[in-house]
């Protein structure tokens, strides 16, 4: 029996959704469309947005929608809910999955965490303080780092969007990795 596994995306709503901070969510919309999940819908018992496969419920998708850096009252509302909608037994294997954007990993690549620190990162700090726990296991997906570390460069460089060959990168390349790490988690014993 597979695991159940709640993806959540972290990013920015509005007119960041398409920037390099909201790449979780460029990836959730991604797997919807290759998984064949519902449309994202609003959820309010999960407080963000809900997309589920009728056929195949291995994996429930779910996009925040508050700040990145307040995204964690969100995150634990999602799991909590998500939870109390399994039986015990898939309650005990479920998973939560957190995918964000990862600056010290290059575009195309993705790096997996199963506890730990934040790093530095706000969204998962305030999630970890949340949810009371650093275990759950985080997807980052790489967005690279501008040369300069002036905060005001990194600032511009994570708010700014994608560029087409960027999004073609994400969709080729970090879309395939991030699917094949949901496949080994969904499966592991």
């Amino acid at each position: 029996m597979d695991r159940k596994v709640l993806v959540c995306s972290i990013g920015n709503p509005g007119a960041y959704l398409s920037t390099r901070h909201s790449a979780g969510h460029t990836i959730t919309t991604l797997l919807r469309d290759t998984l064949g999940h519902t449309p994202f819908r609003k959820s309010k018992p999960h407080s963000g947005d809900l997309a589920t496969h009728d056929a195949d419920p291995t994996y429930t998708l779910w996009q925040s929608k508050s700040l990145m850096n307040i995204s964690g009252a969100g995150v634990n509302r999602a799991w909590r809910t998500f939870l109390s909608g399994l039986d015990p037994a898939e309650r005990d294997r479920a998973v939560l999955v957190v995918v964000h954007d990862e600056m010290e990993v290059a575009l195309g690549a993705v790096k997996v965490k199963r506890t730990g620190s934040a790093g530095g990162h706000n969204g998962l700090i305030s999630i970890i303080a949340a949810l009371g726990t650093k275990d759950f296991t985080r997807i980052g997906v790489g967005i690279g780092r501008p040369v300069s570390r002036d905060s005001q460069v990194v600032s511009d460089y994570v708010l700014g969007k994608f560029t087409a060959a960027e999004n073609k990168v994400l969709k080729d390349k970090s879309l395939s990795l991030v699917l094949q790490k949901l496949n080994e988690i969904s499966s592991a014993p």
